[in-house]
């Protein structure tokens, strides 16, 4: 590099005035991003002892999320998010069998009763909180 000249663009130079490439940067730098992990798959033997321990109980954590793990040969880790998506996947299915419109309501509820406090009107009449009037 010629003194008092900008590098290129896809350089960074370094004070000893080596200079390496901004590719080699995101790569090993000290903001590099680790590796994609690599999806899990639960054998079926696996994805039964999860279930079972879901059925007992939605929350893992302790010594109980340890030896659940260790006797499935998972890291914690990997019990500790299969909870998590599991617990998601349970509150997604008790929404699709409320029905849709009853996610709807839920929302519009709270305004709805707040606004009948200001207002002072009766809880008598219903209010459709799906329409977009």
């Amino acid at each position: 590099m010629v003194p008092g000249r900008c590098p290129p663009p896809d350089t960074a130079v370094l004070p000893a005035g080596s200079e390496v490439s901004q590719e080699s940067l995101l790569l090993h730098g000290p903001f590099a991003r680790k590796p994609k992990r690599i999806r899990t798959a639960f054998s079926p033997s696996q994805l039964l002892r999860l279930e079972r321990a879901f059925e007992k109980n939605h929350y893992v954590v302790g010594a109980e999320r340890k030896q659940l793990a260790s006797s499935l040969s998972l890291s914690e880790t990997q019990v500790k998010v299969w909870f998590q998506n599991r617990r998601t996947k349970y509150k997604r299915q008790k929404l699709e069998e409320e029905g849709p419109d009853s996610e709807q309501k839920k929302k519009g509820s709270h305004h709805i009763n707040r606004w009948r406090l200001a207002t002072k009107q009766s809880s008598g009449e219903d209010i459709d909180v799906t329409s977009n009037d």
